[in-house]
């Protein structure tokens, strides 16, 4: 869809919703820009589960997922971190509305091969006939990373992902990748430009790893997929590192 950007909102929402966040989406929205949300709430889960007495385990960095640790995550995602952000946008002045899985059964999803991590799953479809019409009318669409297998059953999906599902599925012109981090960095400096051939040679070189490796796969994924460049970065008014599908040199 054009003029439509993605931004996925990383660990602790409320430090993404600052005052430069919101005028940049002010300053989008008054260039005819379209804006998608998807947000994460792994901190606010692991939270939760700790108050309640509920094990956090994980396995190469990702949350296992089993019936009571899927009851939370939906608990929190669609309970506590969604209302927190969609009503930051509504005290701004800004028409926005949550949406998750169950919504016209926006995000359709299938478990991962690895049962070990239970229920967790990855996206098959974006439904974005509902995505679309919001989007016509300046809405805001805010949107819980969870899908919905054919059983209609609930999995718990990484936000990254879905964030870079839906930016492929509307053909968005950016998808911004918030986290905890300025950028992909070479030793201490920014690398301000990779091209998605060039991730599999950083990650066999050691400049990319841990958690930067399956964000970069996100959005090798997203550029290949329709998406015109994807910005990884701390915040909506730094530059960060921008991955595009043309051969870049690093």
């Amino acid at each position: 869809m054009e003029n439509t950007i993605v931004i996925k909102l990383g660990g602790v929402a409320s430090d993404n919703l600052t005052e430069a966040f919101f005028e940049q989406i002010t300053k989008w929205q008054m260039d005819r820009k379209k804006i998608v949300i998807v947000h994460g709430g792994g901190h606010y889960v692991t939270k939760m589960m700790q108050e309640m007495g509920i094990p956090v385990e994980t396995k190469n960095g990702l949350r296992i997922t089993n019936q009571a640790a899927l009851e939370v995550t939906k608990m929190v995602l669609i309970g506590q971190v969604q209302p927190t952000i969609t009503t930051a946008f509504q005290k701004r002045g800004i028409a926005v509305i949550g949406l998750n899985a169950g919504d016209t059964g926006l995000l359709e999803a299938t478990q991962v091969s690895d049962r070990e991590l239970g229920m967790v799953g990855e996206i098959t479809k974006v439904k974005t006939t509902l995505i679309e019409q919001l989007l016509g009318e300046d809405i805001v669409t805010i949107i819980a990373p969870l899908g919905i297998n054919k059983e209609y059953n609930w999995l718990n999906v990484n936000a990254d992902t879905v964030a870079c599902e839906i930016a492929s599925a509307l053909n968005a012109e950016a998808l911004y990748l918030l986290t905890d981090v300025p950028g992909v960095k070479n030793e201490a400096a920014i690398i301000p430009e990779i091209a998605s051939s060039d991730i599999g040679h950083l990650q066999a070189t050691g400049i990319i790893k841990g958690g930067m490796i399956p964000k970069l796969a996100s959005a090798a994924f997203a550029v290949k997929n329709g998406v015109n460049q994807v910005i990884i970065t701390d915040s909506l008014s730094t530059t960060g590192t921008k991955i595009t599908n043309k051969v870049a040199i690093i």
